[in-house]
């Protein structure tokens, strides 16, 4: 990476939680990074754009920050609500369905351009949650975000010929304000190592995700839960207190 020619970023929820994590991880590996935000909050070095990731306009705003001269050499979409309820209610499943799921679709489509340019890569920030686990609060969470496991394999396929790899990062229990903690963050026996994730620990699969290093890594979806998705039912129930549960 040339020193005056940084590669340029675009990270959507970058205030905070794994997007913060991963905006600063960019920023200190030479990226010039811009975050899209509901909140006007970043790291260091981070340029802060306040707006809705769903919302066309904005990202069009970030991305004119982003990418002055029109090629964007990562995008991170992070902006999303966490899971919660009535799950009946249909005015909520719009709203989950449109920032978890729409939202990344709408900066993928608007990025696509400037990706196509720089000959770019996408990582698109998923959940074990639908894909590997169910969730009692928030069918509609569960539903956005096993719809961005289609939505990156699709994407991957369409970008195979553009030169643009797209791939999903798919959390299991993180120590972020995102996650409800059920269990002390060093002592989850719901996860095989025993604690939640750290996102640090995200943001630095997403760095290698978008690097050089990742040029032959397209339409993947990387599990990052410490092996919850491996417990079966009984083994969880040998490790865990009989007095303790987990919503999944």
């Amino acid at each position: 990476m040339s020193a005056s020619r940084p590669k340029r970023g675009l990270v959507t929820g970058g205030s905070s939680g794994i997007g913060f994590a991963a905006a600063s991880r960019l920023t200190a590996d030479g990226w010039r990074v811009t975050s899209l935000s509901r909140r006007p909050s970043a790291p260091a070095g981070v340029a802060a754009i306040a707006g809705d990731a769903s919302d066309v306009d904005d990202l069009q705003r970030a991305l004119a920050t982003a990418a002055p001269e029109g090629r964007l050499h990562g995008l991170v979409c992070s902006a999303g609500v966490p899971p919660s309820g009535p799950w009946d209610d249909p005015e909520h499943w719009e709203q989950v369905l449109r920032v978890d799921l729409t939202a990344a679709w709408q900066a993928a489509r608007t990025a696509w351009p400037a990706l196509r340019a720089a000959g770019g890569a996408v990582v698109l920030l998923g959940s074990i949650v639908g894909s590997g686990e169910g969730s009692l609060r928030s069918p509609a969470y569960a539903a956005a975000k096993a719809g961005l496991e289609g939505l990156g394999r699709s994407l991957a396929l369409i970008g195979a010929k553009e030169g643009v790899r797209v791939n999903v990062l798919a959390p299991g229990a993180f120590d972020t304000p995102f996650d409800e903690q059920l269990f002390p963050p060093a002592a989850r026996p719901d996860v095989p190592l025993g604690r939640m994730g750290s996102p640090e620990e995200a943001a630095g699969i997403i760095a290698f995700l978008l690097s050089d290093e990742a040029s032959y890594v397209s339409g993947s979806v990387w599990r990052v839960d410490g092996g919850r998705t491996a417990l079966s039912p009984a083994s969880s129930a040998g490790v865990a207190a009989p007095d303790e549960h987990t919503e999944f």
